[in-house]
């Protein structure tokens, strides 16, 4: 494969600890994320993309290097954390390189007393967590991917964890970092307590996704392990009454570190011994005694109000155990199905209507066996729903046309009513097309921001903005 890559003895030469591979599992275990569109056109070719070379640093000098060495040859690059990203984030080709930032795995630091902690950006997600928690610490974000993503990913998609509704989102939780620009160029933003020097330039890179650099660096707040926890389960007569004891919960000020809102077909799938076909609610309270106590009682009384039904905690401890097991992409297309879920996000008083609309188009695809949602981030003024559609594939080139078509589906009938289109697993190149819908002329500020940067156009080239002209 050295052949579609020009120029990697120099590179060798220039950053003598960067690890270069050019041959073997690597460029194929590295050649695409977990994008079920591009698992299906990989086996409808029979051919995995691969990247020419895999490079893997091990500090910021050798990925500053890497960088450098690509403006210098005009090679373009793939940042790559542990391949969980499922929006087409990455997708090598012959003539690119991945940068494989997994051994770029060391915490660098952890300060107990302004409950912060710095690490590199290739950590695994679960492994900086048992690090802080050995030290009686948490950062409060865990994402369902937390064992098969990277830090610096967490940061470049803008993600969120399935406690964000306590402990807030990526975007939240980053107080300084480290980033190495396009042609090797090392951004250093410090750690602050909060700072009013003009525009927050993490917020520029959040969200990024390769396009405009690489994270090498992160300096997260952290928060002490709680000293309660408390889950409680309910029934509630219909997906809208759930959609209303959240927002009343939320109005009142309570922050469960969980609050999870299934519908009735997915409520019936998790839970079938406690759903009765119903939807079910689910909240996790952790923090001080007193004021778990008063959270739990709370809750409570908003949902019963409701019509809501108490479940006990049993359904909470349960989804706790098994909340990251899912069955692989791999396994559900061997099954002749298609999979997929989309996150977005929408304010309440359109939510439920949202759900109505996507849940009856969904359903009229032709081949399409379910269209279910649940409620998931919740915050003052709206909430994530994520959509998970099933449908049967007679062949591969009939299951690419209703990835499409719910992809599609859902995009316009969120765009109509007003919502955001990704909520926190990012844009790669499932959605791009959408983002001009959403952002209007700012899609022309995002590409001059990246025409200004990477002039050159080398850094994770189709994602997140549509190619040039």
């Amino acid at each position: 494969m050295t052949e579609h890559v020009e120029g990697l003895g120099k590179l060798a030469a220039d950053a003598p600890g960067l690890e270069i591979v050019t041959e073997g599992e690597l460029l194929q275990e590295t050649g695409r994320d977990t994008w079920m569109r591009s698992l299906m056109q990989a086996r409808a070719s029979g051919r995995e993309p691969r990247a020419g070379a895999v490079l893997r640093p091990s500090n910021t000098a050798e990925l500053s290097a890497a960088l450098r060495w690509a403006g210098e040859t005009g090679t373009p690059v793939l940042p790559y954390g542990y391949g969980s990203g499922v929006c087409g984030g990455v997708l090598a080709s012959a003539g690119s390189v991945v940068i494989d930032l997994r051994r770029m795995d060391a915490v660098l630091n952890i300060d107990d007393v302004s409950l912060r902690a710095t690490v590199q950006a290739g950590m695994r997600g679960s492994d900086f967590e048992a690090a802080l928690n050995e030290r009686g610490l948490t950062m409060g974000h865990c994402p369902q991917s937390i064992e098969i993503s990277s830090v610096g990913g967490w940061c470049a998609t803008r993600a969120s964890g399935q406690f964000s509704t306590l402990y807030g989102n990526i975007e939240d939780m980053l107080l300084g970092c480290e980033f190495v620009l396009p042609g090797g160029t090392v951004l250093r933003l410090a750690s602050s307590t909060r700072s009013a020097t003009g525009p927050d330039l993490k917020h520029m890179l959040m969200g990024s996704e390769g396009t405009l650099g690489v994270f090498s660096e992160l300096t997260f707040r952290v928060h002490p392990l709680p000293d309660c926890k408390r889950g409680q389960a309910f029934t509630v007569p219909d997906f809208a009454a759930g959609v209303e004891s959240l927002r009343l919960i939320m109005r009142g000020g309570w922050r469960p570190a969980v609050t999870r809102l299934y519908d009735a077909a997915e409520a019936g799938r998790h839970f079938a011994g406690m759903a009765e076909g119903a939807p079910a609610l689910l909240f996790l309270s952790e923090g001080p005694e007193s004021l778990v106590q008063a959270e739990s009682a709370a809750i409570a009384a908003i949902v019963e109000a409701q019509g809501g039904t108490p479940r006990g905690e049993e359904p909470v401890l349960s989804w706790m155990e098994h909340r990251n097991q899912v069955p692989t992409f791999d396994s559900l297309l061997d099954q002749g199905l298609v999979v997929d879920t989309i996150e977005v996000a929408i304010a309440w008083d359109r939510l439920s209507a949202l759900y109505d609309d996507v849940s009856k188009k969904g359903g009229e695809i032709e081949d399409m066996l379910l269209m279910s949602g649940h409620v998931s981030h919740c915050y003052t003024h709206g909430a994530n729903i994520y959509f998970t559609f099933v449908a049967s594939q007679p062949d591969l080139e009939r299951g690419l046309e209703i990835y499409d078509r719910a992809w599609e589906t859902t995009m316009r009938a969120v765009h109509e009513a007003g919502g955001t289109i990704a909520h926190h697993h990012g844009i790669g190149r499932v959605r791009r097309g959408w983002l001009k819908a959403e952002l209007g002329e700012g899609v022309e500020l995002l590409r001059a921001l990246k025409d200004s940067l990477d002039p050159a156009g080398i850094m994770n080239p189709g994602v997140l903005l549509e190619p040039a002209e």
